[in-house]
């Protein structure tokens, strides 16, 4: 049995849910880039990148969501708030 794409897509991506490192990483991979590139041409030191994977770095996530063609806040819904929630 062949699963379509987007069945592919939510064996890796969750809905509204962040996106795992991993996940990140092969999507930056299906693109042609490493986090090493990213850290090249952003001019930051080996490894910095990587905090993106546990901290809020808006720099960094939008270098990556560029990279793979998306929006950060598809990658990261729980660090940006849509205008159709509810605030206190």
């Amino acid at each position: 049995m062949q699963l379509l794409r987007q069945d592919m897509a939510s064996l890796f991506v969750v809905e509204g849910q962040d996106w795992s490192s991993k996940a990140i990483i092969a999507a930056l991979d299906r693109q042609g880039v490493s986090l090493s590139d990213l850290e090249n041409e952003l001019g930051v030191g080996k490894n910095a990148i990587r905090n993106v994977f546990y901290r809020k770095c808006g720099r960094y996530e939008e270098a990556i969501a560029q990279k793979i063609g998306i929006d950060p806040s598809m990658i990261w819904p729980s660090r940006y708030f849509s205008d159709n929630r509810l605030t206190a």
